[in-house]
């Protein structure tokens, strides 16, 4: 069979003909149509990623045909090794279920005693107001409008503006600040 050909559709005064079609018209190379692979698409991707919900590990590998992605809460996961009580989730990876969370670390309460290697938090957390500036830090101070700094006050506000003849000084001028005003033309 020889490679298919384009070709264009025109009237007799050479204006190119648009023939409508539909989905259920345009074939695919397995002899369905477009149609029903986009409504086959659709299927396959619409709603949510599967999760199962189980009794026990038993019920869980019993499950069909499991897809990569479907998720499965396994109420008792008792029978997996890893889990001591309660319940577990999984991740089908495609060849396996995973476990990716347990109920019993859902209410997990854990006390600053029980956490080990925090011996570098605690000692940050005792120099966390040491700094070889402290001076300077503890000597400054804010109020309002002004900040003073080892007892030089500094104001806040815009330090310069240049404004047309006749304009209005900004609001936001530091008291100390300066205006130029454009002077008019003479």
């Amino acid at each position: 069979m020889s490679d298919p050909i384009k070709v264009l559709l025109k009237d007799a005064s050479g204006n190119l003909i648009h023939p409508e079609t539909d989905a259920t018209q345009v074939k695919t190379a397995d002899g369905s149509n477009v149609e029903a692979k986009l409504a086959s698409l659709q299927t396959a991707i619409s709603g949510k990623v599967p999760c199962h919900i189980v009794n026990d590990i038993a019920a869980r590998d019993g499950l069909e045909s499991p897809k990569q992605g479907d998720l499965c809460w396994v109420k008792d996961a008792t029978a997996d090794e890893t889990v001591s009580t309660g319940a577990a989730q999984y991740i089908y990876d495609g060849s396996a279920w995973v476990k990716i969370a347990e109920a019993e670390s859902l209410d997990l309460v854990v006390n600053w005693a029980d956490i080990q290697g925090k011996e570098a938090v605690e000692t940050a957390m005792a120099k966390a107001h040491e700094h070889a500036n402290a001076d300077i830090l503890n000597g400054i101070s804010a109020s309002g409008d002004t900040m003073t700094v080892n007892g030089k006050t500094y104001y806040s506000g815009r330090m310069v503006a240049i404004i047309e003849n006749g304009a209005e000084i900004p609001a936001d001028m530091n008291p100390n600040g300066i205006v130029f005003e454009k002077a008019a033309a003479v």
